[in-house]
Order: C-alpha cells, then sequence, then structure tokens
C-alpha cells in the first residue's frame, strides 16, 4: 500500500493505493499518528485506489477514530468499494464511522460544515 498525504484548505487527505496488509500497518500508523500529533480539524483517508483491507488495517482506522471523537475531529472514509467494501462490512465500521463516495464529495460536506 502507497499513503499519500495531500493537504486542502479545509480537510486534510490520506489517500490509499494498493493492498492493505499486515506489512503496510507500521507506515499507515505512522502517518495517522502524525495526523494525531498535528491535531488536524478534518480528516479523509481515502480508499478509492486500494484493492483489499485486512484487519490490522481496519484496527489502525478505529485507533484514529477513537482519538478523532475525543479531539473534536471530523473524520471521515471514502472511496469505500468492491473487496474493501466487503471487508468494512464484514468488521460493522460502518456502524459507527461516516462515509462518502469520494473525496469530492467529503471536501465539499467539510466546507458546508457538515
Amino acid at each position: 500500500m502507497k499513503p499519500t498525504v495531500r493537504t486542502h484548505s479545509n480537510a486534510t487527505v490520506i489517500e490509499l493505493e494498493g493492498e492493505a496488509d499486515l506489512a503496510t500497518v507500521p507506515e499507515f500508523q505512522k502517518i495517522v499518528r502524525e495526523q494525531m500529533k498535528a491535531k488536524v480539524q478534518r480528516l479523509i483517508i481515502d480508499f478509492s485506489k486500494v484493492t483489499f483491507v485486512n484487519t490490522p488495517v481496519w484496527a489502525v482506522v478505529v485507533e484514529y477514530f477513537q482519538h478523532a471523537s475525543g479531539a473534536g475531529t471530523e473524520f471521515v472514509l471514502t472511496g469505500i468499494q468492491g473487496r474493501v467494501e466487503a471487508s468494512f462490512k464484514i468488521v460493522r465500521l460502518g456502524d459507527f464511522i461516516a462515509t462518502l463516495p469520494s473525496v469530492d464529495d467529503a471536501l465539499a460536506a467539510a466546507t458546508l460544515g457538515r
């Protein structure tokens, strides 16, 4: 998995690409924790270019979600589809973590204060 961090005027976006598996957890976790330290106001994690996600990667997402909830940070996942969506549903993260179809949708929602 190749993570890229992009800063927009109203959010920070972590774009992921490839397979998100156990081998990629340390790098992903490092990037997510950097965002925690930076106290970003809005974080979007984009899964639109991800072909596979395993449970340890979802654990990093949950870690940030818990941090965001306590810090008042807006947090959303985007681009969840195909095998990634199946994995997301199995671990039932959709019960409490917001998702939107695309980064553009998430940026627009942040602009509108949603």
